[in-house]
Formats: C-alpha cells, structure tokens, sequence
C-alpha cells in the first residue's frame, strides 16, 4: 500500500470525504486527486494538526498502527512541547524517503538504459 492509499484510507476512517478532508487541512479543493505518490512536508504538518491521533509513521512507512492512542486533557501541555520536535524528526524521515525514491528511481533508469 503506498502513501496516498494509506492518506485516503485514513480520510474514510474518519467518516469524511475527501473534500471536506481537504478543507479541514487547508489544502486546495481536489489536491488529494491529483497526489500521485507522496505530498510535501507542509502538508503533512496541516495533517497533523487537524488529525493529531494520525500516527505519521504509519502515514509514510505504513509500519505501525494507523491511528496513536488519544492524549489525556492532563498530558495536553507535555505533548505541545515536543510536538515540533517530533514534527521536524517525521519531515526530515519524509525528505530522506524522497531523497532514497529519486535515487532509487535514478537507479531503475540507468539499469534499464545498460538492459537495452
């Protein structure tokens, strides 16, 4: 299951559409159609504040459960101060999993350049 199966699979199970989806996270009305394979780590930090339980490991990787276990009222202040912590650390994992696809992609090229 690739990233964009994973992002649609997480807007059903919320109950929403895509449009409305895409409307609560600021994204421009049909952006989800038109993602092809992954999205930018400015939309991904959209995602995570409208949808904190969304576990972004799962999101990317697909490793893991799709959603955390929700945040107690008391465990609110603790979790604000490291939640941009954890955002930098999940873009940067973003950023160098698209790094490794150009490359990889690069790869398949040349091999099948030497194929022919």
């Amino acid at each position: 299951m690739e990233f964009i199966d994973r992002l649609k699979l997480f807007i059903k199970s919320k109950g929403l559409g895509q449009t409305k989806f895409e409307e609560r996270v600021g994204f421009s009305r049909g952006y989800i159609s038109k993602v092809k394979t992954s999205i930018g780590a400015d939309k991904l930090s959209n995602i995570v504040e409208a949808f904190p339980d969304l576990n972004l490991d799962w999101l990317i990787t697909g490793k893991g459960k799709m959603t955390s276990t929700p945040v107690q009222p008391a465990a609110v202040e603790q979790t604000t101060d490291t939640l941009e912590e954890n955002s930098v650390k999940y873009k940067n994992k973003y950023l160098e999993m698209l790094e490794e696809n150009r490359k990889l992609r690069i790869e398949i090229e040349r091999l099948r350049k030497i194929k022919k």
